[in-house]
């Protein structure tokens, strides 16, 4: 359960403490079988992963009988009618499956730690990833986080130049689209040109003049 809801090694659910996870923990056997399971294995099964589904989003509204995730985090928007810091939402799937692996990792860790040699997995294979200088980073998520529809209506309001931490693209990890204020940053995506394809009547023409 620490693992899970926020240790040195992992992430914490923002406003989320963990007492009222372990006063769920003591009243649910769904809960006690989860964190039991947790490490036991370096990889994530997708029944352990519904539980931990069910448990998040008990954890955001203890109230609901929801157990997906991203369903929750619809209901919620809704609800609010729009109203709504990102921070009062749970993860969304795909990033609370990145954040499993992470806890599974560090449980794992933790149960094999009387082992003078235990074997131990790749972290780029449990959450993390490298980044350009080959340091350790944590790979918050593997999809889009929104559809290309929506990526295209993002914009920043930067005038001179487009930098962090001012840069809300840059911050987010986007480039900047035609929606932004500044049009000749260096953050913008660079567009290829499409090949342009030769008629069946240009081909033609080709091989008579090769003839």
């Amino acid at each position: 359960m620490h693992a899970f809801t926020g240790c040195d090694t992992v992430s914490a659910f923002a406003g989320r403490g963990k007492m009222t996870t372990l006063k769920q923990v003591k009243m649910d056997k769904t809960y006690q079988d989860a964190f039991h399971e947790l490490g036991r294995s370096w990889e994530v099964s997708p029944e352990l992963f519904e539980k931990l589904q069910e448990i998040t989003c008990h954890m955001y509204l203890p109230s609901t009988h929801t157990t997906e995730v991203n369903k929750l985090r619809y209901e919620l928007f809704c609800a609010r009618r729009g109203e709504v810091e990102s921070s009062q939402l749970p993860p969304c799937e795909d990033c609370l499956f990145m954040h499993a692996l992470r806890a599974n990792y560090q449980a794992a860790i933790w149960r094999r730690s009387l082992q003078s040699q235990p074997f131990v997995a790749n972290p780029t294979d449990c959450g993390w990833m490298t980044d350009e200088d080959g340091k350790l980073a944590v790979n918050w998520m593997r999809g889009s986080p929104a559809p290309d529809a929506v990526m295209q209506l993002l914009s920043c309001k930067c005038v001179r130049s487009c930098e962090l931490p001012k840069c809300t693209c840059l911050s987010n990890g986007l480039k900047c689209t035609d929606m932004c204020r500044l049009q000749t940053c260096q953050n913008k995506a660079i567009e290829e040109e499409p090949v342009a394809q030769q008629s069946d009547s240009e081909s033609d023409v080709d091989d008579i003049e090769e003839d």
